[in-house]
């Protein structure tokens, strides 16, 4: 059965132009046999950080990791709540979890699909110490 796809991204496409910097990179990791950290990790967050005019990267291993890590920096806990939107990937429900906080569910706006400011301002209370907005569906036009 022939399937019809409606084409959406094209990763060939865009990654041929890198596959000669992305072979080389991979090889280097694989000669140096470092994985986690490593003069690679190094050098990504050292560029990464000069790119982004700040003085600090952290490489982490995904979003999860980066979301949780954030939230504890930023002193979010046990006893807190950190606003979230309802229909976002699990990572994000996650990362309030783990850092001890509850998860407040706000449901998106229809015209988006992001999390409604509308209903934000219900939402918090005085144990309310982030919110996290994701940008999941993008906008569309009303």
């Amino acid at each position: 059965m022939e399937l019809n796809v409606i084409p959406f991204l094209d990763l060939q496409a865009i990654n041929a132009q890198y596959r000669e910097a992305l072979t080389a990179a991979f090889d280097r990791v694989l000669r140096s046999g470092w994985y986690i950290l490593g003069d690679e990790v190094t050098a990504f967050e050292r560029e990464f950080a000069a790119y982004c005019g700040t003085k600090h990267c952290v490489g982490v291993a995904n979003g999860l990791d980066a979301l949780t890590l954030s939230l504890i920096a930023m002193g979010v806990g046990p006893g807190d709540e950190v606003i979230v939107p309802s229909n976002t990937y699990i990572a994000t429900w996650l990362a309030v979890s783990h850092a001890g906080a509850r998860p407040v569910p706000v449901e998106p706006d229809l015209r988006t699909y992001n999390i409604d400011p509308a209903r934000i301002e219900a939402a918090i209370t005085p144990r309310t110490r982030a919110i996290l907005p994701v940008h999941l569906m993008g906008s569309r036009p009303t």
